[in-house]
């Protein structure tokens, strides 16, 4: 059995994440997070956790900390959870080059798996991405994503990661497009534009309920693990 902090239990990604970690016959919910002054602390979540906000209490129950909160909390999350050893998970986005360094630090003391997109389908487009980038050198590639209106950061960190992978493999210069608008849990699509021909690679998402599995199945690749920074590649594999 593995016991999981979730930090961030009432936003959007962490009540789903909560059913899950609640229904998995091997994981326990040993402590659920949210920022002091949340109007739903002290609520049970399952019947017998607390919602709380002491942060060290709550990681130094737990096996794993599985972090969906925000940047600023996630890094000082990360360092309570280095001194008391605890693996950590997290898909929060909108990260500082600075904050990105104290993830890297963190990954040489425990392990941490660190991915801005933890579903199977998008790694599946990554991996696909990569493969026409190779094959299409010449092609001209751009990426347009498209959220929700309260999703604060743009371009989202998977098209940032997409454009990265594109970049790599294939040398090509990718513009970004960000669009804002309605309740559009995610999509994004990838462009290779040639003459005559186009390759267009599209990941939609309708619901977060994927996302939250691919997390769930970090924490479980996670628990026990040697210190290092993971990607969801890893996890997969793994599976």
């Amino acid at each position: 059995m593995i016991g999981v902090c979730i930090s961030g239990a009432r936003g959007r990604m962490g009540r789903m994440l909560t059913e899950l970690v609640l229904a998995a016959d091997d994981l326990e919910l040993c402590a659920a997070l949210e920022r002091p002054g949340h109007p739903e602390l002290g609520m049970l979540l399952g019947g017998r956790v607390k919602l709380g906000d002491k942060a060290r209490a709550g990681i130094q129950k737990s096996d794993v900390l599985l972090d969906f909160s925000l940047p600023d909390a996630v890094i000082e999350h990360l360092q309570i959870a280095v001194d008391q050893k605890k693996p950590v998970v997290t898909g929060t986005t909108g990260f500082t080059p600075e904050q990105k360094k104290k993830i890297d630090a963190a990954a040489s003391e425990v392990a941490v798996v660190f991915a801005s997109n933890m579903s199977l389908g998008v790694y599946t487009l990554s991996r696909l991405t990569e493969l026409a980038a190779q094959a299409l050198p010449e092609h001209e590639a751009a990426i347009v994503e498209i959220h929700h209106k309260k999703k604060v950061d743009a371009p989202s960190g998977t098209a940032l990661q997409l454009a990265a992978t594109v970049e790599s493999a294939g040398g090509h210069q990718v513009e970004i497009s960000a669009v804002r608008g309605g309740d559009v849990v995610g999509e994004h699509q990838v462009m290779f534009l040639g003459p005559g021909e186009q390759i267009i690679l599209t990941h939609r998402a309708t619901t977060r309920e994927h996302f939250c599995r691919g997390a769930v199945a970090a924490v479980r690749f996670v628990a026990g693990r040697a210190p290092g920074l993971y990607s969801m590649a890893d996890v997969f594999k793994e599976e």
